[in-house]
């Protein structure tokens, strides 16, 4: 396998490269890690240095890590987010990926070599989550982007973790982005015989000497993967990209794909057609369909390339009833206990529950569902030290004292599952002739860093329909160029009310009283150029049914502090993660109108609409 590869290299050199219509810049980021404490494996930096190598040849700009902790992946991370964010619109974007990765409830996590990882816990602090380079891409809104993961490896660290599924999950695919795995979702890989995997071999052959468009080469690599491991290996794609066709060698006649050699303990299975190959695909895919239906998994039809679903519904949009946990003395029985342990976890005052007893499922999902919850919002003294220590790495305005912990009662309410966008905003505007304070005075401000310290600077012109620039804002980005005033406007004529910051706060932390909307692991330290859309980053919050928590816009709440009004979750301009936290206050005057603020609605209920989602945890 190493004559291959050498082989290989002497074609990239050769191999006629198709001139296309435009040459925009190619930037992609390569992670290979193998020298793991758990258990090494022999492929992974071989992998990532012949995909480099091939990308170089194919005039790609290269970030390589091998072996890489941490911090070093997420400083790669970070500093690939830059280089797409310069690149402009017309850059395109590549992340490969070999190495271990587990997916823990919905979401994938790729592990650093040094990673210490006992427990479930441990995921969020000592590994790196995937949807972060997502998340780069999204918010750099380059027109194409390719993610690669070679991360489905038999894993050592899942034997502790009773929640950890075999593979890796489904991801979300927003527009223009592909994301490609070396096998079916919850499969594990083979890690090949050679120097290199089955899959990176055929990819990498596929790169150069197939002169086809993104979607055809992946299936001419499913096809030699599938041969080379004799239908054990399935790999997989989600696709949503649009515009012109790409070819890593340029769109063209192809010259005759290199062969995937089998395994030499392999005997070589019978020529076929690529029809029956395909229809093998199917076949093998039946057994872990199933698997792409479990929550926290987009819903796909079992095809190799899918075109995503929108983001699933907030909480707001889970129905109760139904199914095996219906209520009633014919659903299933609880066991008080259980009951108990999990309504004390939520704030619910039940003398009612006898641990001792057992009760119908109907009935605590009664008491979930529309009794108040006691919480606890607000930060630790710990926590408060521990986000100023954070905060001081980036600038010199850093006060958290007034986060300190509070307890709450909060009857039964709803969170919008996103912010509102420039489209739903301008749909109010246009039925209601409504004028927003920014248009009647004539201006709004942006943000600007002097010293780091974020200051306003007045916008003459600017609004929410422009975003304090100088063309049109986009449809799908979060309205801003917003006062308090404007946003409670908005809610009253949808029938809903802004919420309070308890209430943003409780949903975006949820019980556990997480420190961001998706966790405790610190985001990449970066501020955006450009606003992102509604739907871009994490999902996050209460069953992780929540968009743009944290890092998209401020966020108006109706919370008054003096003549002042609040805003939560930071926003896109926010370079400090300390910022970016789920307990931060901004303090602001009510009719101030700016770059980075926007809102979402709440709505008072009568029963919690994630009673179910708890109910389950019981069954």
């Amino acid at each position: 396998m190493r004559r291959l590869s050498l082989l290989l290299l002497a074609l990239i050199a050769s191999a006629p490269v198709m001139t296309q219509a435009a040459t925009p810049t190619r930037i992609a980021l390569v992670i290979g890690n193998s020298d793991y404490s758990s258990g090494p494996l022999p492929n992974p930096a071989n992998d990532a240095e012949l995909v480099s190598e091939t990308l170089k040849k194919l005039q790609w700009v290269v970030i390589e890590q091998t072996n890489a902790d941490q911090r070093e992946m997420k400083k790669a991370i970070e500093e690939f987010g830059r280089r797409l964010d310069k690149a402009g619109e017309d850059g395109i974007g590549l992340f490969y990926y070999a190495g271990h990765g587990v997916q823990l409830n919905g979401r994938n996590y790729l592990i650093p070599t040094r990673a210490d990882i006992e427990r479930e816990g441990d995921l969020e602090i000592e590994a790196v989550s995937a949807d972060w380079v997502i998340e780069q891409m999204r918010l750099a809104r380059n027109g194409l982007n390719i993610v690669i993961l070679d991360a489905c490896r038999n894993n050592p660290f899942t034997r502790s973790m009773r929640s950890a599924e075999r593979g890796l999950a489904t991801m979300d695919a927003p527009t223009g982005i592909l994301i490609a795995y070396s096998t079916a979702p919850g499969t594990v890989a083979e890690d090949g015989s050679g120097r290199n995997s089955p899959y990176t071999t055929a990819l990498t052959q596929a790169m150069v000497t197939l002169h086809e468009p993104l979607e055809q080469l992946f299936k001419h690599v499913r096809v030699g993967v599938m041969h080379a491991t004799q239908d054990k290996q399935v790999p997989w794609e989600y696709s949503s990209l649009t515009g012109a066709d790409f070819c890593f060698a340029g769109c063209g006649p192809s010259t005759a794909p290199v062969p995937v050699p089998l395994p030499a303990e392999l005997t070589p299975p019978a020529e076929r057609s690529f029809s029956s190959a395909l229809a093998s695909l199917f076949t093998s895919g039946i057994g872990w369909l199933s698997s792409l239906f479990t929550p926290g998994t987009p819903e796909t039809s079992a095809t190799a390339s899918v075109t995503p679903k929108p983001a699933p519904a907030g909480p707001s949009a889970v129905v109760s009833g139904g199914g095996e946990g219906s209520g009633g003395a014919a659903g299933p029985l609880i066991a008080g206990a259980a009951a108990v342990t999990l309504l004390r976890s939520l704030g619910v005052e039940a003398p009612q529950v006898d641990a001792a007893q057992r009760y119908p499922a109907g009935t605590i999902r009664e008491l979930i569902a529309s009794s108040p919850r006691r919480v606890t919002l607000g930060s630790t003294p710990d926590q408060i030290k521990a986000a100023f220590a954070l905060c001081r790495e980036y600038s010199r305005d850093c006060s958290y004292d007034d986060e300190k912990l509070r307890s709450v009662t909060l009857p039964p309410f709803e969170l919008d599952a996103r912010p509102v966008s420039v489209r739903a905003f301008r749909q109010f505007t246009d039925s209601t002739a409504y004028r927003t304070h920014a248009e009647r005075v004539g201006f709004a401000f942006a943000a600007v860093l002097e010293q780091g310290v974020e200051k306003h600077r007045k916008v003459p012109g600017g609004s929410w329909r422009n975003a304090m620039s100088a063309q049109r804002a986009e449809d799908e980005s979060p309205v801003v160029g917003v006062t308090f005033r404007d946003a409670l406007a908005y809610c009253r004529a949808n029938n809903s009310r802004l919420p309070t910051e308890n209430e943003w706060e409780y949903i975006a932390r949820g019980p556990q009283r997480n420190v961001f909307p998706w966790g405790n692991e610190l985001p990449v330290a970066r501020a955006m150029s450009v606003a992102p859309h509604v739907g871009d980053g994490p999902a996050g919050g209460i069953g992780r049914g929540y968009k743009g928590l944290s890092g998209a816009v401020w966020q108006w709440v109706d919370t008054d502090f003096g003549a002042l009004k609040l805003l939560k979750g930071g926003s896109w301009l926010e370079s400090n993660p300390a910022n970016k936290r789920a307990a931060v206050r901004r303090y602001e005057d009510p009719d101030m109108a700016d770059q980075d603020s926007g809102f979402r609605c709440a709505r008072t209920v009568s029963a919690w609409p994630d009673a179910e989602l708890w109910l389950q945890q019981l069954h």
